[in-house]
């Protein structure tokens, strides 16, 4: 009987844990939540506050689970900082209200913010700052033997389908054996702010245009740290070769297709 007890609470524990850590999926570049509010004796007026404020406790819920980086999630920049925290309350209060319903439940308001943008979830997590990235030592950056380019190719396509990506704010492109192909040495803290390092889609065929007309389409091998793909170094090369033609890694002209 123990020894049964013992295992019920363990596997408690894991669920606990993996509930604790969810990711929050920014594929769309917009959070959208909803709050519901109970009808009471038919008041729309107070069943609209009162979903109102559950949206915006939800939509905090929500925020926590998203990735800034393979390190780093809103919910540790909140515990980290009381001044990130104040500012995401802040966004938050500042959601535009999509769409108010009522149905058996009682009323309903669904509010939604951006990632990126002025007035965005990345806006309130890093703020702009004039600073360049921060150097990465050499030995941490790919350097290929650079092939001829067979471009020009307006943007770069990363397919990590059926991989378990998970979406994020800041992520990198690595080779198997560590080496950074695309990343913070491309952005600025600004650019993060804006647009973010990536945009993601659901498929190779829709939600890519970020990537532009001519898109260099490369098979992720595997991921690193749930939210970086992992390139052959021979795709690594030719990714560093076609940028030299028309810059696509600088202007953030890159997509991961989950």
């Amino acid at each position: 009987m123990k020894r049964i007890f013992a295992t019920i609470v363990a596997l408690a524990m894991m669920l606990v844990g993996c509930t604790a850590f969810a990711s929050t999926d920014i594929t769309d570049g917009v959070i959208r939540v909803d709050g519901v509010g109970a009808l009471q004796n038919k008041n729309a007026v107070a069943g609209y506050r009162a979903a109102k404020v559950d949206a915006m406790r939800n939509a905090l819920e929500e925020v926590q689970g998203v990735h800034i980086d393979s390190e780093t999630t809103v919910q540790d920049s909140i515990t980290a900082s009381d001044v990130i925290k104040t500012r995401i309350n802040g966004m938050l209060k500042g959601a535009k209200v999509v769409e108010q319903f009522k149905d058996a439940d009682g009323y309903h308001v669904i509010i939604e913010f951006p990632v990126h943008g002025a007035q965005s979830l990345a806006a309130a997590v890093m703020p702009a700052t004039t600073a360049p990235p921060a150097a990465l030592p050499s030995a941490s950056v790919f350097v290929p033997q650079i092939p001829a380019s067979t471009g020009p190719y307006t943007g770069l396509i990363v397919d990590c389908t059926g991989l378990g990506l998970e979406t994020a704010m800041a992520p990198a492109v690595f080779t198997a054996d560590n080496k950074l192909v695309y990343g913070k040495v491309n952005f600025s803290y600004e650019q993060v702010i804006n647009q973010g390092y990536v945009g993601y889609a659901r498929s190779l065929s829709n939600g890519v245009s970020r990537a532009g007309s001519n898109p260099l389409i490369v098979r992720a091998q595997g991921i690193k740290d749930f939210v970086n793909p992992i390139v052959s170094s021979a795709d690594a090369g030719k990714i560093l070769a076609e940028n030299q033609q028309t810059g696509f890694l600088n202007a953030g002209n890159v997509v991961f297709v989950k």
